[in-house]
C-alpha cells in the first residue's frame, strides 16, 4: 500500500512539473528544428520544388556528421506564393513547432509578410529570396538576418552590363505587376542610362496571364534592340512562343525569372533565348560539378534551377554556423553566420558584408547565359563563359 502511494505521489509531482512547462532533456536534444517557409505551389511552385530539393540534398550530407551531435530536421511550409499564408506559416513554425532557425524565402511579397512578423519574434532568418529593396529596407536593422540572393540593383547592374557588352543600343522593357516588376522599373532606367542603353517602352503584365499577344505587338512596334522579360517561369513560354507567332524576333530576347519551367530546353521556340542567373548547370567549377552529379543520382532529373544550389548552399552555411557557435544562442549564431566564408556549387565565394542598407549580404552578381540547343550555355561575363552569344539569322 505505501509503494502505491508513493506511485500515486510520484506521478503527480511528475505531471504538476510537465504542466509548468518542463521538456524532458532527451526531447530537447533530439533535433534541431529548421523552419523552410517556400512555395511549393502557385506562381512560383517549380523553383519552390527546386529550393526543396537542394535542402534535401544539404541535409542528407550534414545529417552525417550532425552539428552539436544533433540531428538536424527541416519543418517545411508551403507559402503558396500567398503573403497572408507566408506569415501564418511563421507563426506556426515558431509557436507550434518550436523552430531553432528559419531558412528559406523566394517572392518578395511573401518575404515582407514573413518580415513583419520576425521583427516582433526575432530568430536567425538565413533568406534565399526577395530582390525587392523594400524588403532590405524593411530588416536593415537586423543583424540576424542573413540575405543570400543579389537585391535588384545588383541585379539591374549585372543585366544591363550583359547587354551593354552585347553592342546593343535600345531595349524594350515587359515586366509583371507586383514587387518583383515594379522594382525592376525603377532599377532598370538608371542602370539602363549609365550603361548606354535608352529604354524605349515599358509595358507591364499580369504573370501568369495566357496571351500575351498585345504586349509583344506593341513591342515589335517599338523596334528596340533587346527585349527584357522581367517574370516568373509561367510567363517565359508565351512570350518564346507568341513572339514568334506575331513576328517578332528583336536582336535578343532576354528573360529573368526565377526558375525556368521543367522542359523548356526542350522548346523550340526558346532557343537563343538568353537569361540572367545565379548558376546554371554548364558551370565548371568542381563543386558544381559534384553538386550536379549528386542532383541527378538522388533525383533522376537534370538541375535546371538556381534555386537548388542556392537553397543547398542556405542550408549547408547554416549547419556550419551552427558548429562554429556550438550553440543555439541567437547572439552567438549571428557572429558566427557573419564569419561564413564559403565557396560551393554556386562557384563563387560567399561571405557576407553590408549592402546599401542591409548588414548581411551575400551574393551580389549574376551571369548570363543562353538556351543553346537545350543547354543553358554561360555567355557572359568572359572570365566564366563556355560559349559565344548567338542572335537570331536576321540579325548576324
Amino acid at each position: 500500500m505505501k509503494l502505491l502511494r508513493a506511485i500515486t505521489v510520484l506521478l503527480a509531482l511528475v505531471a504538476l512539473v510537465m504542466a509548468a512547462g518542463y521538456q524532458p532533456v532527451l526531447g530537447q536534444a533530439a533535433t534541431i528544428k529548421v523552419g523552410v517557409i517556400i512555395p511549393l505551389t502557385g506562381p512560383v511552385g517549380v523553383s519552390g520544388q527546386a529550393m526543396q530539393k537542394g535542402y534535401t540534398l544539404a541535409l542528407d550530407e550534414i545529417n552525417q556528421n550532425p552539428p552539436l551531435g544533433r540531428k538536424v530536421e527541416l519543418v517545411i511550409e508551403d507559402d503558396r506564393g500567398d503573403p497572408p499564408t507566408a506569415a501564418a506559416a511563421f507563426l506556426k513554425l515558431v509557436n507550434r513547432d518550436r523552430i531553432d532557425i528559419l531558412v528559406g524565402g523566394l517572392q518578395s511579397a511573401t518575404s515582407i509578410a514573413v518580415g513583419a512578423q520576425v521583427l516582433q519574434r526575432p530568430i536567425l532568418m538565413a533568406w534565399t529570396g526577395a530582390a525587392f529593396p523594400g524588403f532590405e529596407t524593411m530588416l536593415k536593422d537586423a543583424d540576424w538576418f542573413f540575405h543570400y540572393h543579389p537585391w535588384q540593383y545588383n541585379n539591374a547592374d549585372s543585366t544591363w552590363r550583359f547587354i551593354r557588352s552585347t553592342g546593343a543600343k535600345t531595349a524594350t522593357l515587359a515586366v509583371e505587376d507586383g514587387p518583383f516588376g515594379s522594382s525592376a522599373i525603377v532599377e532598370s532606367g538608371a542602370f539602363a542610362r549609365n550603361h548606354g542603353i535608352t529604354i524605349t517602352s515599358t509595358e507591364t503584365f499580369k504573370t501568369g496571364s495566357p496571351d500575351l499577344t498585345p504586349l509583344l505587338t506593341k513591342a515589335k512596334g517599338a523596334n528596340a534592340d533587346v527585349f527584357v522579360l522581367v517574370g516568373f517561369d509561367q510567363d517565359v513560354v508565351p512570350v518564346a512562343t507568341q513572339a514568334r507567332q506575331v513576328g517578332f524576333s528583336p536582336k535578343l530576347i532576354l528573360a529573368a525569372p526565377p526558375s525556368w519551367p521543367v522542359g523548356f530546353e526542350k522548346l523550340a521556340a526558346g532557343n537563343n533565348m538568353a537569361g540572367m542567373a545565379l548558376w546554371t548547370a554548364e558551370n565548371g567549377h568542381p563543386a558544381s560539378r559534384t553538386f550536379v552529379r549528386r542532383y541527378r543520382e538522388r533525383f533522376n532529373e537534370e538541375p535546371t534551377s538556381y534555386w537548388a544550389p542556392l537553397a543547398y548552399t542556405n542550408l549547408i552555411t547554416v549547419a556550419d554556423a551552427i558548429r562554429r557557435a556550438g550553440s543555439l544562442d541567437l547572439a552567438a549564431l549571428t557572429r558566427a553566420m557573419k564569419a561564413t566564408d564559403y565557396e560551393g556549387p554556386i562557384g563563387m565565394r560567399l561571405t557576407f558584408k553590408r549592402s546599401i542598407q542591409g548588414q548581411n549580404q551575400g551574393f551580389t552578381r549574376l551571369i548570363a547565359f543562353q538556351w543553346q540547343n537545350g543547354k543553358q550555355v554561360v555567355v557572359w561575363p568572359q572570365e566564366v563563359a563556355g560559349g559565344r552569344l548567338v542572335y537570331p539569322a536576321l540579325y548576324r
